[in-house]
């Protein structure tokens, strides 16, 4: 999105201009990379979606970042008498753990018909929409993704197969990570109360208590009616379904695989995307729509992955 100014001195961005009559669609400019300030701006809006500033959000320079956890561990502290140098074991953290993201192209192909154009014209807030909008669809992909990714090869008999092959999510890393612990569990015969618990119980003691559920709306539902449930002839009842299962939180979103339950430090979560991302557009002439095509890359991690545990 550009602002010009057009020969009367008024400046505007130029698609309200094509709207009004202003300019013809030749004149717009087609694009390209974003300015740096741009480019952040549409990060920062990025990284704002409820669910992605729960974890870790980094914003990559180079495709390829390997990624120093230092905040989840709990008890690093340690007692070095003076004139002794630290031992490997005073030393773990930083360099025991961590990861590597590599950013692989994806992009987002958007239009904007010439008749919404039109009937937005005189819309004041059409800018600020129209971002919100863009930013919408790429944060929910960008999250969807992050859940139900199980390759990086786009590969697909269709566009539905093909987006979940287009980087692995956080489940399919959990799911090959030989160090993640991996539990079976049943809530359609053995109940949620019990899963949960499997899950919990698997997990490292280091990171227990600062790490959450994260599972299925529908799901995390279904436990709040299972402990909601007739208890001695009295039925308990809640205003809101019940979100924690023995102190730890229990984070949900619809777009998490159903029967599936992670368990881990909510910033164990990694997702990196870098900083050059490309925009380029044009108006078609026979579709009457200006079209966008955003390209930027990005990638998915588990930072440290014997603290997440798997259940499904």
């Amino acid at each position: 999105m550009s602002v010009i100014t057009l020969k009367s001195g008024q400046r505007m961005q130029d698609f309200v201009a094509l709207a009004k009559g202003l300019i013809e669609p030749e004149d717009l400019r087609n694009g390209g990379g974003l300015k740096a300030q741009e480019a952040a701006k549409l990060i920062t809006m990025l990284f704002a979606d409820p669910f992605l500033k729960k974890i870790t959000t980094i914003r990559m320079s180079r495709l390829t970042r390997d990624v120093d956890v230092m905040d989840i561990a709990r008890r690093q502290l340690v007692r070095v008498p003076q004139g002794k140098e630290p031992s490997l074991d005073d030393l773990t953290g930083a360099d025991e753990f961590g990861c590597k993201l590599t950013a692989l192209d994806v992009q987002l192909f958007a239009k904007l018909t010439l008749d919404f154009l039109r009937e937005n014209k005189d819309n004041p807030h059409l800018q600020k929409e129209i971002e919100a909008g863009f930013n919408t669809r790429l944060g929910g992909d960008i999250v969807d993704l992050g859940f139900n990714g199980v390759a990086d090869d786009a590969t697909g008999a269709d566009r539905a197969a093909k987006f979940i092959r287009l980087n692995k999510g956080w489940f399919q890393i959990m799911r090959e990570a030989d160090n993640t612990p991996k539990v079976n569990i049943d809530p359609a015969t053995d109940g949620w109360i019990a899963s949960l618990k499997t899950v919990m119980d698997a997990s490292d003691p280091r990171v227990r208590a600062t790490s959450s559920f994260i599972m299925n709306e529908a799901d995390a539902d279904a436990y709040a009616e299972e402990i909601n449930a007739p208890v001695t002839g009295h039925e308990v009842q809640s205003n809101s379904p019940a979100r924690r299962f023995r102190g730890k939180t229990i984070e949900t979103h619809p777009l998490v695989p159903e029967g599936s339950v992670a368990f881990t430090p909510m910033k164990n979560l990694v997702y990196g995307l870098h900083v050059d991302i490309r925009r380029d557009r044009a108006y078609h002439q026979l579709r009457r729509a200006l079209e966008y095509v955003f390209d930027m890359a990005n990638d998915f991690e588990v930072a440290v992955k014997q603290f997440a545990v798997l259940g499904e």
